[in-house]
């Protein structure tokens, strides 16, 4: 595990960057729009909450900030969005996947009524959306040849740890991560580069219910602007000569969690004890298969595979 912290220099790599992030209006990503306007980035912000989401628009005051309602689980909601940024500044060079909610009634709860099927919002808003916001988004950020792009993913701690009763929310969130591994290795090549951020309690509006007893446990919290910084991070960590402290580079691939207002990466010691955890043998036939299936002429697709 690798403690990050910002390197001040890098911030203003940002000038003139645009982005594109969704559920922009309150919480975290209301934090991280107002962080990277702050920093000299033209931001295009969607959601679905239009009061906030255009409150924050004239608090900003300015031709770079600009709120779009957006609602992440429509596809042609999202591409309208990353078009408006298109039509009015050119490019894409950063798109983040923000949008999320949690619904805290369990319907795994043995006094859940099995007669009534449950609501899937949390697959839809925070898997389905950042699909799209990952394909649209690669789309644009490819035109940029060579100097590509940064795809920011926001996960949660539950992405990768167990998650007592929130099984939608915590399967959605694994998927961000998958969405991650599934296309890194492959947008790298095109210089887009893919991270995932997973932060661990947040003060927004969804941990209502734990709030209090985990305050009286004097666990760590996060404040919202603490994953924005982690967000901007990722954003700037291969831009310019510097590097962000603790970050290895390319920073690409990697996943950051977000503790007690710190940032921490743990992909790479992932990857590094696989031998150990996996088993040394088992980790030499993983790396052939995967270099196969990473071969070109490689495909799933049986009208493109040539091996």
């Amino acid at each position: 595990m690798a403690h990050l912290s910002i390197n001040p220099d890098l911030l203003s790599t940002l000038k003139d960057k645009v982005v594109v992030l969704t559920g922009g209006a309150t919480g975290i990503g209301r934090s991280t729009v107002k962080l990277f306007y702050q920093h000299g980035a033209k931001i295009i912000f969607g959601d679905v909450a239009d009061v906030h989401g255009t409150s924050l628009e004239k608090e900003l005051g300015s031709e770079r900030a600009v709120f779009i309602h957006c609602d992440t689980t429509s596809y042609s909601s999202q591409l309208n969005l990353f078009k408006t940024a298109i039509q009015k500044w050119g490019r894409i060079d950063i798109a983040v996947a923000n949008a999320g909610i949690s619904l805290p009634a369990d319907p795994f709860s043995p006094d859940a009524d099995i007669e009534k099927e449950f609501s899937t919002a949390e697959i839809d808003v925070n898997l389905k959306g950042p699909l799209i916001t990952s394909r649209i988004g690669l789309h644009f950020l490819r035109k940029n040849g060579r100097e590509g792009g940064d795809l920011i993913l926001v996960s949660s701690i539950a992405g990768w740890k167990e998650c007592t009763g929130l099984v939608a929310y915590t399967a959605s969130k694994h998927g961000v991560v998958g969405i991650m591994r599934g296309l890194h290795l492959s947008a790298v090549k095109e210089g887009v580069r893919i991270n995932v951020i997973c932060p661990w309690m947040t003060k927004t509006g969804m941990v209502k219910g734990i709030e209090r007893g985990w305050k009286e446990q004097g666990l760590p919290e996060n404040e919202p602007e603490d994953v924005g910084k982690a967000i901007v991070l990722c954003a700037t960590a291969n831009r310019g000569d510097g590097k962000h402290k603790g970050a290895v580079t390319p920073f690409a691939g990697k996943i950051v969690w977000v503790a007690g207002g710190e940032s921490y990466e743990i992909e790479d010691n992932l990857q590094r004890l696989e031998p150990e955890w996996l088993g040394k043998e088992n980790a030499e036939v993983l790396k052939r298969g995967q270099d196969f299936l990473m071969a070109e002429g490689t495909s799933w697709d049986t009208a493109k595979a040539k091996n």
